[in-house]
């Protein structure tokens, strides 16, 4: 519990610095630096059922937030109250959302406002846990906040020689919330080309001594490209077209094979019309069980936010689902406090057909997310 300190104005002077606090954590969580890399983050607000909101609920499971502040309220009070006009706060106060929703195209946008620092010094080099480095993070962030506003700085670690700690290996990214802070920077800190040794920055920073090496993310991509490109004799590029072709097709081909697995058995599934129009699959899950009291069976609300028909299915037959529809259809079990307006178990070829649609759904669905996965992997093998 937080012990608060009223000050002149009747305001709690520890909830203010807790508000602030958190403030700040919640516009990290939710920025587009950390969501590149946060994959449960970003799959919370990608969710198009969560209409691009994270319940406060989930949030006070982060252990940086935890650590401040265990009040919901205050969490809600953070976005109300503090200047974070990123964000968005749900109508029940409830749960938090961007105001700009976070998009697929967004995972390449790093590349525009980040640097690439290397020559970074280390410490401990022969310790058991291998080399960390000599400064801190926050640091290390210190030293470009003079360009703009820095959104999040990672010291590169890596495996090496064996080792199963990961050790510092003098690199970092350097992100900044936007391009004409990362271009401020970059105009004093870096060269036009890399390539050229006898040219100098307009500024050199330095860490306990040591000089960084400082260039753009994108000049540091399209140096590892041409060391690629340089790799392979001009006169393979045929080869290496067909590879890539047969590259593309196997990955296809893989794709394709994918297919969703369901045995499902007859008399499971419920099909419900006229739902309220603040439906949620929750408010449904709630209703139905109630209505099952304590019992072990496992239920699954098959509904989409906005839509007006969904379905109930139950893994297993039992015989309560009868009932439960029956009691839907008279009213006697509401939905949100609504009636709805039918409840019927699927039977025949309206089953088989429901089923053929949610399989088609899944399949799809798991096809999307390993193309996405396959993608991602291309991208950061291109990187590396």
């Amino acid at each position: 519990m937080i012990k608060t300190e009223e000050n002149e104005t009747g305001s709690s002077t520890a909830d203010e610095i807790t508000i602030g606090k958190v403030a700040e954590r919640l516009s990290f969580f939710f920025s587009n630096a950390n969501l590149r890399m946060d994959k449960f983050l970003r799959r919370e607000i990608m969710n198009k059922e969560n209409d691009g909101f994270v319940t406060i609920d989930v949030l006070l499971r982060f252990n940086t937030i935890k650590n401040i502040t265990e009040d919901p309220k205050l969490i809600a009070k953070a976005v109300k109250e503090v200047n974070t006009p990123s964000l968005k706060l749900k109508e029940d106060e409830s749960a938090i959302a961007r105001v700009d929703p976070f998009t697929n195209e967004m995972m390449d946008d790093n590349v525009k406002v980040t640097l690439r620092v290397s020559n970074i010094p280390t410490k401990d080099e022969d310790s058991a846990s291998g080399a960390e480095y000599d400064v801190s993070r926050e640091e290390f962030t210190d030293l470009f906040k003079e360009f703009g506003n820095v959104a999040m700085v990672r010291l590169l670690k890596s495996k090496m020689n064996g080792n199963d700690n990961r050790v510092a290996v003098g690199r970092a990214f350097v992100e900044f919330h936007s391009v004409e802070d990362m271009e401020k920077a970059a105009k004093e800190l870096c060269v036009e080309n890399i390539e050229d040794e006898s040219l100098k920055p307009n500024k050199v920073l330095s860490v306990k001594g040591t000089n960084l090496k400082v260039k753009t993310m994108q000049q540091w991509l399209d140096k590892k490209k041409n060391q690629r490109d340089g790799k392979s004799p001009r006169g393979n590029n045929r080869g290496n077209d067909r590879k890539r072709r047969t590259e593309n097709d196997d990955t296809k081909a893989q794709i394709e094979a994918i297919e969703f697995k369901l045995d499902w058995k007859p008399g499971c599934v419920i099909s419900v019309k006229g739902l309220p129009d603040n439906c949620d699959r929750e408010m449904i899950l709630d209703a139905v069980k109630t209505f099952m009291g304590g019992d072990d069976i496992t239920v699954r609300a098959d509904y989409s936010r906005g839509q007006k028909d969904g379905a109930v299915r139950f893994d297993e037959p039992n015989e309560k689902i009868n009932s439960l529809a029956a009691e839907l259809k008279e009213g006697k079990i509401t939905i949100g406090d609504e009636k709805v307006q039918s409840a019927i178990v699927l039977e025949g070829e309206d089953e088989k057909k429901y089923y053929n649609d949610y399989i088609a759904f899944r399949t799809k669905q798991m096809r999307v997310n390993a193309e996405e996965k396959m993608k991602r992997k291309k991208r950061r093998g291109g990187r590396q």
